[in-house]
C-alpha cells in the first residue's frame, strides 16, 4: 500500500516565530492553534512582517469565532472550510518597540453562550541590532619584528534580518582588513592584520574600524596596541 501527500513548504514567517510549535501547534478547549497562540517575534526597526495563525475546530459543536471588541484594526480573522476552520491575520510591526499585547478571540457556541480564546503577541525590537564580537581589540604590547605576523578576528552578525559588508576601513593606515563569509547575509568574520611595511610610530596607539553595511548601518568598533621601540 502506497500513501500519496502534497506536502507544503513552511511560510516563510513560520520560521521568524520563535515559540512556534511546528509538529502539534497548541490546543485550547475545542479548537486547534497553528503554530502557536503566543507568537514571539523579532523584528528590526521598520520591518513589517504578516503573520497568520490558523484556527481549526476540533467538533461539529465547537462554535464559531469572533474577534473580541480588544482587538487591534488591524487584525483580521478569516473563516474557511465551512466555518470549520480560521486564518487569524496579523500585520507585525514594530512601531510600538518591544512588548507583548494579549488579545481575545469570542467562541460563540451553539447553546447561546460564550468563551474566549487568548493570542498573546510578543514583539522583540533589539536596540543593537548589528553586533561585533568581541566589541574592542586590543592587539597589546607589539614589537616590529612580530607586528606584522599578528592576527585578531572580528565577528560581526545581524541578530535579525540579512546584511551585506560593504566597507571595512580605520584611519590607522597600517592595518589590512580581509573579509569571510560565515553565513552569507547574516555572519561574516574580519580578520584584522598589521602591515609592517607602512609607518608605525612607537608608543600606544589608539583608533576605530568603521564596519559598513548596505542600508546606510555603520558599526564602530575601538581598537588599541602599544608599539614597543623608541
Amino acid at each position: 500500500m502506497s500513501v500519496r501527500a502534497n506536502v507544503k513548504p513552511l511560510p516563510a514567517y513560520v520560521k521568524r516565530i520563535s515559540s512556534a510549535n511546528i509538529a502539534r501547534g497548541e490546543e485550547n478547549g475545542a479548537f486547534h492553534i497553528w503554530p502557536t497562540a503566543r507568537p514571539a517575534i523579532t523584528l528590526e526597526a521598520g520591518e513589517r512582517l504578516p503573520v497568520a495563525l490558523r484556527i481549526r475546530s476540533l467538533t461539529a459543536t465547537a462554535g464559531t469565532l469572533k474577534l473580541g471588541a480588544a482587538a487591534p484594526p488591524s487584525w483580521k480573522l478569516r473563516s474557511e472550510a465551512g466555518g470549520r476552520e480560521y486564518w487569524l491575520d496579523i500585520p507585525v510591526d514594530p512601531s510600538n518597540g518591544s512588548g507583548s499585547r494579549t488579545v481575545p478571540l469570542v467562541v460563540e457556541l451553539p447553546d447561546g453562550r460564550s468563551r474566549e480564546i487568548r493570542v498573546q503577541l510578543t514583539v522583540d525590537v533589539p536596540a543593537e541590532n548589528l553586533v561585533a564580537t568581541p566589541r574592542e581589540l586590543d592587539f597589546g604590547e607589539l614589537t616590529r619584528e612580530n607586528a606584522g605576523q599578528t592576527l585578531k578576528r572580528l565577528g560581526v552578525r545581524k541578530l535579525v534580518g540579512s546584511f551585506e559588508i560593504k566597507s571595512v576601513s580605520s584611519a590607522l593606515p597600517f592595518l589590512k582588513f580581509e573579509k569571510v563569509v560565515i553565513v552569507a547575509g547574516s555572519n561574516y568574520l574580519i580578520r584584522v592584520t598589521i602591515d609592517a611595511s607602512k609607518p608605525l610610530k612607537p608608543g600606544a596607539q589608539q583608533g576605530v574600524i568603521v564596519i559598513e553595511t548596505d542600508g546606510g548601518n555603520r558599526l564602530e568598533v575601538p581598537i588599541k596596541l602599544k608599539l614597543a621601540g623608541q
